[in-house]
């Protein structure tokens, strides 16, 4: 696959104000000109809350899984398939990690 470097080419702003498109004879309202503050921020306002909770989603059923694993591996009777853990160290080590 060939990326075209013109296609990555992007052009810059000629200047930082910013004009109404309304007005035909170039001048700026206040509402234009308050849009060349350089402050930028997001209000994710519940968003982060939905966040939190996808974060914590599944957290109690890993928890269990490795209790699990752990009492398996404690009394002897977890066995390591040694197929799919060198395949998978040999992919991991084709990824580069």
């Amino acid at each position: 696959m060939k990326i075209e470097s013109d296609l990555l080419k992007i052009s810059m702003p000629q200047s930082n104000r910013v004009q109404d498109p309304s007005k035909p004879d170039g001048q700026s309202s206040s509402r234009a000109s308050s849009l060349t503050s350089t402050n930028d921020a997001v209000d994710l306002g519940s968003q982060a809350g939905l966040a939190a909770a996808a974060q914590n989603a599944g957290q109690e059923d890993r928890a269990n899984v490795v209790q699990t694993l752990r009492a398996l591996i404690q009394s002897g009777q977890y066995q390591v398939d040694s197929s799919a853990l060198s395949a998978a160290i040999v992919t991991s080590a084709q990824s580069g990690y």
